[in-house]
């Protein structure tokens, strides 16, 4: 079974949001200086990401970062 990735949002200091998939442990590599990585509980997902669950990732990263803020 191969490895699943994390989804996460990044927050710039512009207050910009990214949305990040990839290996948890490489999560980090992401994350600039001075912006704030939200991890999306409870979610794993199998790369490459269809179009199809790209939005409602999207969408659910959104979602969780602005009950974060």
């Amino acid at each position: 079974m191969p490895d699943l990735s994390a989804v996460a949002g990044i927050v710039d200091k512009g207050g910009g949001l990214r949305v990040v998939v990839t290996q948890p442990w490489l999560l980090g590599h992401h994350v600039g200086p001075g912006e704030k990585l939200f991890i999306l509980p409870e979610t794993l997902v199998q790369e490459p990401v269809s179009l199809e669950k790209a939005d409602s990732l999207i969408e659910a990263v959104q979602a969780y970062v602005a009950s974060q803020l």
